[in-house]
């Protein structure tokens, strides 16, 4: 099936891609900024906490299943989320053009460098990504590895995720929490990218069909569990997750997952 697209480079585009860079350099302020994604917490949760956070100027979109199929949503990639950022400021040669981002590792790390959430320096950004990155792969190794696969297989892998993947995780990322003073940041004592993206992904866990098992080992490693209680703790996160729209997509989210995931081991 043909789908829309949505493109980086065209021959027909209004701007060129040094006038893309000068774009993004606008203010916040006078910028808007477009995110879709899925009516489920999973990919585009750190993104759209990353935009309450910064107190933007944004809209959250989610396609309709229908148009889905049809192919009428404009994608990159053919996947979700997509992010378009355009110039408001009346003044600006730029006015009413946008930019298109795709990708959620890309996204996100361009919205924390929007709001300040990659640190005071290079080597902290550097390692900021990093925490990121390695805190990405948990929930898409966990998907990948323990739902979209048979379903006679999806215990045992289940069992196999959390005993071994899970654990290993925990234990790398207490370490290195430890290192950082154990006082709910991963990297000095400000809020960053790292920090939101763990909560996020703790947050996953909690609307999978085995949620307890999961949450149970993240909750052995204090240092950990720490970060996940500060980052609840920001006002902006905290009166975000209160929303009638967030408790939408944690519902909508389980709802999801329990078709494809098998339910805890009763005691």
């Amino acid at each position: 099936m043909s789908r829309a697209k949505l493109n980086f480079v065209a021959t027909d585009s209004t701007l060129t891609s040094s006038q893309r860079a000068e774009l993004l350099k606008t203010d916040n302020k006078d910028l808007s900024f477009d995110f879709t994604y899925w009516k489920l917490t999973s990919a585009g949760s750190t993104g759209r906490e990353i935009l309450v956070y910064g107190k933007a100027n944004y809209e959250f979109s989610y396609p309709d299943f229908q148009s889905w199929a049809s192919g009428t949503v404009p994608t990159v990639f053919s996947c979700l989320p997509v992010l378009k950022v355009k110039d408001l400021s009346p003044s600006s040669k730029f006015h009413g053009q946008e930019v298109v981002l795709a990708e959620a590792i890309v996204i996100d790390t361009f919205l924390a460098g929007r709001f300040g959430l990659l640190g005071d320096n290079e080597w902290e950004s550097l390692a900021i990504q990093s925490f990121y990155s390695n805190i990405h792969y948990l929930r898409e190794r966990c998907t990948r590895t323990t739902m979209f696969v048979e379903p006679e297989l999806r215990k045992k892998a289940r069992d196999t995720y959390l005993n071994e993947t899970l654990v290993k995780f925990c234990e790398d990322h207490e370490h290195h929490l430890k290192a950082n003073g154990s006082n709910g940041h991963y990297i000095g004592d400000k809020l960053s990218l790292a920090d939101i993206h763990l909560s996020n992904i703790i947050h996953f866990f909690s609307t999978i069909p085995w949620s307890k098992m999961a949450l149970d080992i993240f909750q052995q490693y204090e240092s950990l569990w720490k970060v996940n209680e500060t980052v609840g703790k920001v006002p902006a996160i905290a009166e975000w997750r209160q929303t009638d729209l967030y408790k939408e997509l944690v519902e909508t989210s389980l709802k999801f997952y329990v078709l494809h995931g098998v339910p805890e081991d009763k005691p």
